[in-house]
Formats: structure tokens, sequence, C-alpha cells
């Protein structure tokens, strides 16, 4: 029994302890009983825990993308708003003088530019997608002789675009809805320096290259107010089709895609910005002015620019369709006088190209214009005639000015002689002498016979 009780005592002093070691270390059982219930704990709460953290990470991924998304939009907005301030300043302070903005409808204005006096008036249309610019140094030489007009087609250089809405029946018509076509451009020429500016015809008007359609057209409906044209490397309709579609794919790979691309760069402002920083390609300044330099790179950032010169060339076959079927209604008048100006051929361009380019002036000058003057100028080609050749081009433009000249001499002469025929026959009319009325003679009596 005793051994029972020592045996049991023991244990009981020992099962007394053991509350007391518990108590006096309450936080390592604590961690320990923690520790050993966590596996457990985890195991049962994953679902709940894991959520959170899933959200968090996703939240603070969304954050991240947030911010990167808010600089990507800063950093594409800047060079538009930068641009688009820029080009509103310089619209007013870069517009040549003397020069103005005529209004020839309610909602489009059109850039012109007139320096000198005198008549003919000589009006100078610009290639495709150029501005009135290209016409600098000629412009300056003709307007010591007579009035010389260059102006911006619609969209291009200074000029507004017009506004088409597209929503109203009346300007969802084939015509309306495309106004870089030659019909628009010769109808916006006559509301320009007819209706508008009141210059008083006859015309000499000069075109290069797409201009030169413009010029034909324009001779052809309004007859009564050209006198002569002048059409240097001029395009004529119906080159698509030499050389199996040659010119076509030229332009398509080295006018109309560039041409894509810098709007494209302007309308996002990199261009403006690639100028100022250096990494665009530098702008020959060549003989320019800083002044005209500074104009140059305003056009080269104006999307509004690209955008009227890609919608030239797009429309292109439009053009000669609509030059074509005018041949077919009306010949050209024969009383208009015509020079053409050919250049040697371009070694930029593939041999196709220039090939078909030559036959279709040959058949301009042959068949289309019989007995036309025709002036070529070796040692360049059509896109630098103006640069290097304008002392030619004023020659014959100044010949044609003279033949108007002579023209409407003689035919004021003929008119004044004719009054003066009609008024010489009125006046024998008038002062020709009365035929004299004899009386009738004395009635004699009657003789009586007696």
């Amino acid at each position: 029994m005793s051994t029972t009780q020592s045996s049991s005592g023991p244990r009981q002093r020992h099962g007394a302890a053991s509350p007391v070691s518990s108590s006096s270390s309450p936080s390592k059982s604590g961690q320990s009983a923690g520790t050993r219930a966590k596996p457990s704990g985890s195991a049962a709460s994953s679902p709940s825990t894991s959520t959170p953290q899933k959200g968090h990470i996703i939240g603070r991924c969304i954050r991240q993308c947030g911010w990167l998304v808010v600089y990507v939009i800063i950093a594409v907005v800047t060079p538009m708003v930068m641009n688009h301030a820029a080009l509103s300043k310089e619209q007013k302070e870069l517009m040549p003088t003397p020069g103005s903005m005529v209004r020839i409808n309610r909602h489009q204005r059109l850039f012109m530019r007139c320096l000198g006096h005198g008549s003919p008036v000589v009006i100078l249309e610009a290639p495709m997608g150029k501005d009135h610019t290209v016409f600098e140094r000629l412009q300056l030489s003709l307007a010591k002789h007579t009035r010389v007009c260059s102006y911006d087609r619609a969209g291009l250089g200074f000029s507004e675009r017009p506004l088409v809405n597209r929503s109203e029946p009346t300007q969802r018509s084939k015509s309306n809805g495309m106004p870089h076509t030659v019909e628009h451009m010769a109808e916006d020429l006559y509301k320009l320096i007819v209706v508008e500016s009141g210059l008083p015809p006859p015309y000499v008007l000069v075109g290069v290259e797409l201009g030169s359609l413009i010029t034909r057209f324009f001779a052809q409906i309004f007859e009564g107010s050209v006198g002569a044209v002048v059409l240097v490397d001029p395009l004529v309709e119906g080159v698509e089709n030499f050389e199996q579609g040659a010119v076509r794919q030229y332009w398509k790979e080295t006018r109309l895609q560039p041409w894509q691309k810098q709007q494209l760069t302007a309308a996002s402002g990199l261009y403006r910005l690639g100028l100022i920083t250096g990494l665009a390609q530098k702008v020959e300044k060549n003989a320019m002015s800083e002044r005209q330099l500074a104009r140059k790179k305003h056009i080269l950032c104006q999307p509004a620019h690209w955008q009227a010169a890609v919608e030239e060339l797009f429309l292109v076959n439009e053009t000669m369709a609509q030059i074509q079927l005018l041949w077919r209604i009306k010949s050209f008048p024969v009383n208009i006088s015509v020079a053409v100006v050919t250049a040697d051929s371009d070694s930029t361009v593939s041999p196709a190209v220039n090939k078909a380019w030559k036959q279709a002036q040959k058949h301009l000058v042959d068949k289309l214009h019989p007995g036309c003057r025709h002036k070529h100028v070796s040692g360049v080609t059509g896109a630098s005639l103006l640069e290097k050749r304008s002392a030619v081009l004023h020659e014959l433009v100044l010949n044609s000015v003279d033949q108007v000249r002579e023209s409407v001499a003689a035919t004021a002469a003929s008119k004044q002689k004719d009054a003066s025929d009609t008024a010489t026959e009125s006046s024998k009319e008038t002062n020709a002498p009365t035929p004299t009325v004899l009386p009738p003679p004395p009635s004699q009596p009657p003789h009586v016979m007696l």
C-alpha cells in the first residue's frame, strides 16, 4: 500500500507542479499551441485568405497599369496639342503679305496673293499637293510686267477645307462629295477670281502638272474669260493607261504612301517634335529667307494640307474621267492660245514611267492641241522646271501675255471700227438732203369756144 502511495505521490506532485509551470510561461504554451494549430487552421481558412491577397495584387497591377496608361496618353496627346496650338499661331503670323483670305462660300475661304499691275491677269495653278509658294520666283519676275495671282487650292497651304455634311441628301451626291476633283477645283477658281475678286478677263492661265488639267478644264467651260493657257510639264488624261499602268503604280509607291505617312506624323505632332529635336529630316533652306523657311515648316506640320494632297491624288482618276467627258461634250476653243512646255526624263523614276509620261504629252501636243506652241527645255526634269528654269517660263508666259494684249487690242480696234462705221451710216442717213417737192402747176381755166 505504501508502494502505491509512494508511487502516486510523485504523480500528484508532478501533477501539482504542472499547472504552475504552465501558468508561469503562458506565452510559450500559447505559441506552441498556436503553432501546432496553425496547419489545421490555415488549411481551413485558405479560401478566405487567398481571395484578399489576389485582389490586392490585381488592384496593385491595375493602379500601375493605370499610371502607365496616363503616361501614354500624355505622351500621345501632348505633341498633338502643342502642334495644334503652334499651327493656330503660325496661321496668322506666317501668312504671306500681300495676300488675303477670300470667302468663296459660307463655310470656306481660299488664300490668294496678287502682285503687280496691268492686264491681262496671269493666274498660276500649282502642281498636285503643292501650295502657291512654288511660284515664288516666277510670280515676282512676272509682276514687273502685269498683274499675277497665285492661290492655294482647297485644303492646301493656308486655304480652308470645304465642309461636307454627308448626312444631308444634297451633300451626299457624287459631285458634292468629292471637292478635290477638277470639276470642283475649276468652279472654286471661277468663284475666287471672277465672282469674289472681280479680276477683269481675259486671263492667262499657267498650270503645272495637275494644274494644267485645271487650266484646260477652266478654259473649256469659261472660254469667254480665258485668252491663253501655258501648260508646264502637263499631266494628261489617259496617262495611267500607258505602259500597263506604270504611272499609277508610281503614284501609289512614291506619293500616296509617303503622303499618308506625312499626314499621320503631322496630325500626331510627331513631325514638329522631330523638327524640334532634330530627329526629322532637315528642311533644305537653299535660297529661302528665314520667314520662307518657317512658312515651309508650317506647311509640313499641317495635317489638313497633307489630307488635301492625298485626296487630290486619290481622286486623280475621277479628275481625268471628268475632263475626258468634257472633251466628248465640247471641243477646246480655237480662239485660246495654247503653249506646252516639256522637260527631260527623270532619272529617279523607272523608264516605264518616263515613257508613259512622254507618250501622253505627245498625244496632248499632236492630237488634243495641234498647232500649239511647244517648247522642250533640256537639261532639267519636269519637277525642277519652276526652280531651275524660271527664266524660260518667264519668257514663255510673257509671250502669251503679249499675244492676249494684241488680240484684245485688235478686238477693241475692230469694235471701234464697227462702231465708227455704224455712226457714219447713221450720220449719212441723218444729214442726207431732203428732196425738193415742186408744187403742182396752176390749173388752166377751161377753154371757152366762142
